[in-house]
C-alpha cells in the first residue's frame, strides 16, 4: 500500500506539472502575441509621427478655434446671400411690373 500511495503521489505531481506546463505554454504564446501587437502599434505610431499626423492638443485646439471662425463666416455669407436673393427677387418683380406698364402704354 505504501508503494501505491507513492505511485499515486507521483502521478498526482506529474499531472500538476503537466497542467503547470500547459499554463506556462499558454502564457508564453499570449506574451508572444502581445509583444507582436505592441511592435505593430509602435511601428504605426512611428509612421504617423514621421508623416506628421500626430496632432498635439494645442494644434487640435487651434483647429477647433479656426473651424468656429470659418463657421461664423459661412453663416454671415449665407445671411448676406439670402438678403441679396431677396433684393434680386424684389428688383425682378419691379422690373416685370414696369415692363408691363410700358407695354400697356405702347
Amino acid at each position: 500500500t505504501g508503494k501505491t500511495i507513492a505511485e499515486k503521489m507521483v502521478r498526482y505531481m506529474e499531472e500538476k506539472l503537466r497542467a503547470k506546463d500547459a499554463i506556462v505554454e499558454k502564457l508564453r504564446l499570449k506574451n508572444a502575441t502581445l509583444k507582436s501587437q505592441a511592435q505593430k502599434i509602435d511601428a504605426q505610431l512611428r509612421q504617423k509621427e514621421e508623416m506628421g499626423d500626430a496632432l498635439h492638443y494645442i494644434d487640435f485646439h487651434q483647429l477647433q478655434i479656426e473651424n468656429k471662425q470659418y463657421v461664423a463666416k459661412i453663416e454671415e455669407r449665407n445671411d448676406e446671400l439670402l438678403k441679396l436673393k431677396q433684393t434680386t427677387g424684389n428688383t425682378v418683380q419691379l422690373l416685370n411690373t414696369l415692363k408691363q406698364k410700358l407695354s400697356d402704354l405702347i
